[in-house]
C-alpha cells in the first residue's frame, strides 16, 4: 500500500512539473483541463490511501474520484471551446510558447479547421505538415500533388504545395500562408517555418520561452 501511494504522489508530482511541456502535445479540445483533472484525481486517491491507512477506503474513493473528475472536465471542456491552445495569449496580438523537455519549441496552432500540434522550425522555409494533420486541417487530398523533391534525414521525397488561409497561435493570426504537405508517413513532426514567422512583427527568445508579437 505504502509503495502504491508513493508511485501514484510520484506520477502526480511529475504531471504537476511538467504540465505545460505535456500540454504542448495535447490536440484535443480542452486536452489541458483533462490533464490537470488527471493530476488532482491522482493527488486526491494518495491522500485518501494515506488517511484512510487501509485499502477499503481507498478502493471505494477512486471510482468516486473518477466519475467526478469525468463529469467537472466534460463540464469545463464545453465551457473552453473558442482556443485550446498551448500557447499562452499574453495580450490581443502576441502569443508565448514554452520551450519542451527536448529543447524545442512546441504549440497546437489552429490551422484552417483543425487544431495540429507543431514544432517551431526557423529553418523550414515552409509550414510543412504531416499528411494526417493535413486532412485535420481540411485539406481535401484529391487537389495533392506531390512534385516538389525534398531532401530529409532519411532521404529523398516530395510534398505538395498548399496555401493554408489562416494559422492561428494565441493571439497571432496570420492569413494565407504558404505551406506544403508531405507524403503519409514520411514526415515526423508537421513543422511551423519561416512563411509563418517571417510575417510577425517580431520574434523573441528569452530563456525557456519563445514570445511572437503581430
Amino acid at each position: 500500500m505504502r509503495l502504491l501511494t508513493f508511485i501514484i504522489t510520484v506520477y502526480a508530482i511529475g504531471l504537476l512539473l511538467a504540465r505545460n511541456t505535456i500540454s504542448g502535445y495535447i490536440s484535443l479540445p480542452g486536452g489541458i483541463v483533462w490533464l490537470d483533472v488527471l493530476t488532482a484525481i491522482l493527488f486526491a486517491t494518495a491522500f485518501s490511501m494515506i488517511w484512510s491507512k487501509g485499502k477499503t477506503f481507498a478502493m471505494g474513493t477512486i471510482p468516486v474520484l473518477l466519475v467526478g473528475g469525468a463529469v467537472f472536465g466534460a463540464t469545463q471542456v464545453g465551457m473552453i471551446k473558442p482556443t485550446p491552445f498551448a500557447a499562452v495569449a499574453t495580450a490581443p496580438l502576441e502569443a508565448t510558447l514554452n520551450r519542451a523537455w527536448d529543447g524545442h519549441f512546441r504549440t497546437i496552432a489552429r490551422i484552417d479547421n483543425g487544431d495540429i500540434g507543431v514544432l517551431v522550425d526557423t529553418g523550414a522555409s515552409l509550414i510543412l505538415l504531416r499528411y494526417d494533420d493535413a486532412m485535420r486541417a481540411g485539406v481535401d487530398p484529391a487537389l495533392l500533388d506531390f512534385d516538389i523533391p525534398l531532401t530529409t534525414a532519411s532521404g529523398r521525397s516530395y510534398v505538395a504545395l498548399h496555401q493554408f488561409s489562416q494559422v492561428r497561435i494565441g493571439g497571432v493570426v496570420v492569413r494565407n500562408v504558404a505551406g506544403a504537405i508531405a507524403m503519409p508517413g514520411e514526415l515526423h513532426n508537421s513543422l511551423l517555418g519561416m512563411s509563418f514567422l517571417e510575417q510577425l512583427t517580431e520574434t523573441v527568445i528569452r530563456r525557456d520561452a519563445m514570445i511572437l508579437r503581430q
